[in-house]
């Protein structure tokens, strides 16, 4: 919870508390007939019950802040070799995509049980991996592959579809092989538990399941010497559903979330380089931010 809520719980509750006790303790004076005891202490006990609850009522009422709103930090983009140092990050997690070739490529124009097969044996070249739709998560991943310790590579599946699983390899191999990362990667393979697949086979539960996962992760990262910091969720892929997810569970000004941006022309279409941005923001109670 962040602070400015944390801050205004603590002192709703305090101001309750202290209300309740002096009730409590009234209602025992009066129980016991306003013995002598505690008949000098009576006003200075009404006095007090009074002020806390007068204090609880302005909180919890006129005091309430009207909604809570998202603070948005100034984005960072990582463009230049002087900002990847600045910026790079020692954890990331992200979302591997079902690998499509860019139209109209040789590796597109190939059989789909050819490029399978292509995938298993680490082809590479025949498949033109940076002529497909893992580009933008490439860049993602080796922008900070001078700092990058753990890399969690999150994958999609299902009871009638291997979704993007089988492409976890591909792709931690080819950073590894081709862009030189020495990170450790996380992801499932075959034969090994799910941990880090997203199910699809209940499309209202995909959400909540990538929270689960995402939230998991954050921890796992801590355990490993990654604190909240030092990681980046990336954005850039994934159905919508998995990206609001994943956004949700970075909803903490500890937690930053990433994504990929680039150029585009009058036509919308992109006329530039691929670059990082990364995105802080965290809740606030209304107004507090000012």
């Amino acid at each position: 919870m962040p602070v400015q809520i944390r801050r205004y719980m603590r002192a709703q509750r305090l101001f309750t508390s202290l209300a309740a006790l002096s009730f409590g303790i009234l209602v025992s004076v009066f129980a016991n007939w306003l013995s002598e005891r505690w008949v000098p202490l009576l006003p200075w006990i009404a006095g007090i019950g009074l002020l806390a609850g007068v204090a609880g009522f302005v909180l919890t009422w006129r005091g309430r802040p009207p909604s809570t709103e998202a603070l948005i930090h100034a984005p960072v983009t990582i463009r230049t070799p002087a900002e990847v140092v600045r910026y790079a990050r020692r954890g990331f997690v992200g979302f591997v995509p079902i690998f499509t070739p860019k139209r109209g490529t040789a590796a597109d124009k190939l059989p789909l049980a050819e490029r399978q097969r292509l995938v298993e044996a680490l082809d590479f070249d025949a498949l033109q991996i940076e002529q497909s739709n893992l580009m933008p998560t490439i860049v993602a991943i080796t922008t900070h592959g001078a700092r990058l310790e753990h890399c969690w590579l999150l994958t999609t599946g299902g009871a009638d579809t291997q979704g993007s699983r089988p492409y976890a390899r591909l792709l931690a191999e080819y950073l590894r092989r081709e862009k030189g990362l020495t990170c450790q990667f996380h992801y499932d393979s075959a034969g090994t538990e799910q941990t880090f697949t997203i199910p699809l086979d209940e499309d209202a539960l995909v959400l909540s399941k990538t929270y689960d996962i995402v939230q998991s992760v954050l921890g796992e990262a801590v355990k490993l010497g990654v604190p909240a910091r030092s990681m980046v969720a990336d954005i850039t892929t994934g159905f919508r559903s998995m990206t609001l997810g994943m956004i949700l569970a970075c909803l903490d000004r500890e937690r930053d979330v990433e994504f990929i941006g680039t150029r585009y022309g009058p036509d919308g279409m992109p006329t530039g380089g691929l670059f990082p941005i990364i995105f802080s923001f965290e809740p606030v109670m209304g107004g507090e931010h000012l």
